[in-house]
């Protein structure tokens, strides 16, 4: 008879599984990237990482007139804090967080849902590239749980989408208002 694994084994090896894209992710990272602005960033000043409380608390303060994204990370947090197989990452320049963003397998397993991307409103040494770290690190954690596609779920607005489908291989579902790519 075989035994299912516990909740809490699940939940250390899809962590462990997190951890390895991430740091896969980050060897990618071209040695500068460009930003928004031009300026060239060293990848050895970016970090990536989980979605923790000291995250969460610096999350729950970004607001003000430039934020277009209208959900509130705490309830965020509540949502996906028993999905175990979530996708989940932080963006930081040194002690700066850049960006964020939350997902989960569908629940057929096949297709990773980035639902949540969302980038510092006040601006970062990373402004511009954001979703694109995301996506690396996006597609090494849905290949490492067997997913074929990545989506990117409810662009906020057609420029955001547009920026989406403009990062090459991404096509759009306006049924289900999602970007994808196949893996």
């Amino acid at each position: 008879m075989m035994q299912q694994a516990s909740y809490k084994g699940t939940w250390d090896r899809y962590e462990d599984i997190r951890n390895l894209a991430r740091q896969v992710a980050h060897e990618q990272l071209p040695g500068f990237i460009k930003n928004r602005h031009g300026h060239l960033i060293s990848k050895e000043a970016v970090a990536l990482s989980g979605l923790d409380h000291s995250v969460f608390r610096i999350l729950s303060k970004w607001g003000g007139e430039r934020r277009l994204a209208p959900w509130d990370w705490e309830d965020v947090r509540k949502k996906y804090k028993t999905h175990p197989k979530r996708f989940e990452l932080s963006v930081w320049h040194r002690q700066v967080l850049c960006g964020a963003s939350i997902g989960r397998p569908t629940w057929s397993g096949h297709k990773l849902r980035l639902d949540l991307i969302e980038a510092n409103p006040d601006g970062s040494p990373l402004e511009g590239k954001i979703a694109d770290i995301v996506i690396i690190a996006g597609r090494f954690y849905a290949k490492a749980i067997g997913a074929t596609q990545i989506r990117i779920m409810y662009p906020i607005n057609d420029k955001v989408k547009e920026h989406y489908l403009g990062l090459g291989g991404f096509s759009f579902d306006a049924k289900g208002n999602f970007c994808y790519q196949d893996l």
